[in-house]
């Protein structure tokens, strides 16, 4: 695997070898901070969310390779609105609401899983539409004298493709698909070092799981629990809690020290790679994650369904599609290990454990120390975003 050039991280690396010595990055002079348990189950606070950030800021909604090829669709609930993503026989990848225009039935009822459609037939009374959205089709057309075809195609959601991943806005009214070059910020440009649309996509796996979404946000913003929750899967690749990080507005970029991460000091600058020397994490405001493995990548989505239950998406992103059964075998067991030992087996197991506790009265806040600051950047810019 080549070396990514010296780029916007640089930074980061020469505070994380310092860091290494001896801690001296500004958290270690943070002062004493919480959070409110009611945050992560008050129902007002939810509904605030959802309508503020979930259905007006730009979300990933997963990667166009999903979707390479004409007739290609996949139907998944984000946040509460049923959508169908559909590749059109012109190549275009288009974002809908899952949704028939006559009655309101689903029109693709297979749920997370791709599969092939030449149209969309409504299951109810079989109005059909085209790939682009576009009304084919009524059964006994003469009882809708008045009807206007061009004016009831499927609802379509201002959507756009950047770093070969899908962006979409969730609010049908939203007036023009979302500038994400300028919504990630210097992020985009990290996006593009790191080679981010080069990667193909290799598996996907949704689950609900009952848990807020800021939960599993706070999980993957700190490596305090690392080497401790991790013991049996990841955490020996770790250095104990050490990692540096930075705002980029409301979203962050930090970057965590490995076991190895010390031998870059016998290395030039422009060999440091962020992904091989030290595991670098994006978040994107307000529920992407993007994890840099040595060699792939792990886009996490988080998306409510209510204040105690949230979908959870994690797609892995590859180099290039595997060639043989050795290269096919190392996928498998890469993301098994990720996606199924250390993310639904390890993580998520215990922000299901948090959840179920919030309501008990035994913390009035929940302690956030200097080795978890970023969880204070996190809920200050959701608090801005709220208000």
């Amino acid at each position: 695997m080549s070396m990514i050039p010296a780029a916007p991280w640089q930074p980061l690396f020469e505070r994380l070898l310092a860091e290494l010595n001896e801690p001296a990055s500004p958290d270690w002079q943070a002062p004493k901070t919480s959070v409110d348990p009611q945050v992560y189950y008050d129902s007002g606070r939810f509904q605030a969310e959802r309508e503020q950030l979930f259905r007006r800021l730009p979300l990933c909604l997963g990667h166009a390779d999903q979707l390479a090829e004409p007739g290609a669709v996949l139907a998944l609930d984000f946040c509460g609105t049923p959508v169908l993503m559909a590749r059109g026989a012109d190549g275009e990848l288009r974002v809908f609401l899952n949704v028939c225009r006559h009655r309101g039935a689903r029109l693709v009822a297979q749920h997370g899983e791709v599969c092939r459609r030449k149209r969309f037939v409504c299951p109810y009374h079989a109005w059909t539409y085209r790939l682009d959205g576009s009304l084919a089709g009524v059964p006994r057309a003469e009882a809708f004298p008045e009807l206007q075809p061009d004016r009831l195609g499927l609802r379509q959601l201002p959507s756009t493709i950047r770093h070969g991943l899908i962006w979409a806005m969730l609010d049908p009214a939203a007036d023009r698909a979302p500038d994400i070059a300028a919504y990630l910020d210097e992020l985009d440009g990290d996006f593009d070092a790191l080679g981010l649309a080069g990667h193909r996509f290799y598996r996907q796996h949704a689950i609900r799981r009952a848990t807020n979404w800021k939960l599993i946000v706070d999980a993957f913003l700190e490596v305090y629990h690392v080497r401790r929750l991790h013991a049996a899967t990841v955490g020996p690749f770790f250095v104990d809690a050490v990692s540096v990080s930075e705002s980029v507005g409301p979203h962050l970029r930090f970057l965590a020290a490995r076991e190895g991460t010390s031998e870059v000091r016998g290395l030039p600058p422009e060999c440091w790679s962020p992904q091989l020397h030290a595991t670098l994490v994006h978040f994107v405001f307000p529920n992407s994650l993007f994890v840099y493995h040595p060699d792939y990548i792990s886009h996490l989505g988080m998306y409510p369904e209510s204040a105690d239950e949230t979908l959870f998406v994690h797609t892995m992103l590859i180099p290039e599609k595997p060639t043989n059964e050795k290269a096919e075998d190392h996928w498998r067991r890469s993301f098994e290990l990720m996606d199924t030992a250390v993310f639904n087996g390890e993580d998520l197991v215990v922000c299901e454990q948090i959840q179920r506790g919030l309501r008990s009265g035994a913390n009035d806040a929940l302690i956030i120390g200097r080795l978890e600051q970023n969880l204070h950047r996190f809920h200050a810019s959701v608090d801005a975003a709220l208000a």
